[in-house]
C-alpha cells in the first residue's frame, strides 16, 4: 500500500480533529506521516502531530517557496487547510502548488463561499432557500427587522450582531460599512459535515445540531439526519463542485425550512463528531489517494449521537 503524507496547514488548535486522523491511520495501519505547519510554533495542534513546522505568515512573500520547498523534502502527498486564509493561499498560489491540492474545489467556489453576499446571491440562483442579504447602502429605513450583521467576508463569530430596530441599523451600518447585513431566520442552528472525493461524488453528509456554542464554537452537536437538510445540502454541493471537506452552515425554522446561511471549504472544529460517530473520513482519503488501496467502508454516521466538547491543555 502506498504511502500517504498529509500535511496540515495551520491546524492552530484543533487538537482533537488532529487525534482524531491519528486514531483512524493507527486502527488500519495506514502507511503515512500526518505533519503540520504553522506560523505558530507553539500552536496545539503541532505538538500532538507525527511530525511539525513552523512557517511565515501567509502574508510573508517567503511563505510560498518554504512551504513548497517543505512538501518536496517531506513527500508531501496532500494539504489541507484548516483556515478560511489557508483556503485562500493555496487558492491564490494554485499553479505552483497543484500537485498537492487535490481536495481544493474550484477558484470560482472559493471566491464565492469567501464572500457572503457573492454566496447569497448564488443561493438564490440555484435556487435554495437563503435570508435576505443586504449591502449596508442597500436598506433602507422599513427593512424587514430583526437582522444580523456579520463580516462579508472572515470566519468565526467575531463582529456578528443582531439588528433589532433601525437605531441598531444606523449604528451597525456605520460601524461596519463592509459588513453584510441578513434577515434574521428564528430557528435552530445546523453545521453540515460534507466530504466529497476528487470527481465531487459526495461521500458523506451529515447534519449536526448545533445544541451549545461558545465564541462561535460548537461545544455540544447532535447528528440528525434530517432529510430536507441533507437534500439541500447536496444540492448546494453540486451546484459549486464541492471537492474535499467542508462544513455547510444554516437554520432550520419551525416551519421545517432549512436556510442555507455559510460554507466553509475545510474541516470544521466540530467535523470531529463525524468522525468519532462512524464517518472514517481519513481512511476515505488514503484509501483514494492510494489508489492501490481497497475502497474504504461507506461514510456514515449515528443518527442522534450526540458530542460535547471541553477545554483541554499541553504542557510544552
Amino acid at each position: 500500500m502506498n504511502e500517504i503524507n498529509i500535511l496540515f496547514l495551520a491546524p492552530h488548535w484543533r487538537v482533537t480533529l488532529m487525534r482524531a486522523f491519528q486514531d483512524s491511520w493507527s486502527k488500519r495501519q495506514l502507511p503515512g506521516r500526518l505533519l503540520g505547519a504553522d506560523s505558530d510554533a507553539q500552536a496545539g495542534a503541532l505538538q500532538v502531530l507525527t511530525e511539525s513546522f513552523t512557517l511565515p505568515e501567509f502574508s510573508d512573500a517567503s511563505c510560498l517557496d518554504q512551504l513548497m520547498e517543505l512538501c518536496q523534502r517531506e513527500a508531501v502527498s496532500l494539504i489541507f487547510p484548516l483556515t478560511n486564509k489557508a483556503v485562500d493561499f493555496l487558492n491564490a498560489n494554485r499553479q505552483p502548488l497543484k500537485t498537492y491540492t487535490a481536495y481544493l474545489p474550484p477558484a470560482e467556489t472559493v471566491d464565492l463561499c469567501h464572500d457572503k453576499f457573492k454566496l447569497a446571491e448564488r443561493f438564490r440562483e440555484i435556487p435554495l432557500s437563503v435570508p435576505q442579504t443586504f449591502l449596508p447602502d442597500d436598506l433602507s429605513d422599513d427593512c424587514p427587522f430583526p437582522l444580523i450583521v456579520k463580516p462579508r467576508q472572515g470566519e468565526g463569530s467575531r463582529d456578528v450582531h443582531r439588528v433589532d430596530n433601525l437605531d441598531d441599523l444606523v449604528y451597525f451600518r456605520k460601524k461596519f460599512p463592509n459588513h453584510v447585513f441578513q434577515k434574521w431566520i428564528e430557528g435552530t442552528e445546523f453545521s453540515i459535515d460534507w466530504f466529497s472525493d476528487r470527481d465531487s461524488t459526495p461521500r458523506l453528509l451529515s447534519p449536526r445540531e448545533r445544541l451549545a456554542v461558545r465564541g462561535g464554537e460548537v461545544m455540544k452537536s447532535r447528528i440528525h439526519l434530517h432529510p430536507k437538510i441533507i437534500k439541500a445540502a447536496r444540492e448546494l454541493g453540486k451546484a459549486l463542485s464541492l471537492t474535499g471537506p467542508a462544513t455547510i452552515q444554516g437554520i432550520l425554522d419551525k416551519e421545517d425550512r432549512f436556510w442555507l446561511t455559510d460554507v466553509n471549504l475545510r474541516f470544521g472544529s466540530g467535523y470531529v463528531h463525524s468522525i468519532l460517530a462512524g464517518a472514517d473520513i481519513p481512511a476515505l482519503i488514503h484509501s483514494e489517494l492510494a489508489e492501490d488501496a481497497p475502497p474504504a467502508d461507506q461514510c456514515s454516521v449515528r443518527d442522534g449521537s450526540v458530542m460535547v466538547r471541553y477545554p483541554g491543555h499541553l504542557i510544552l
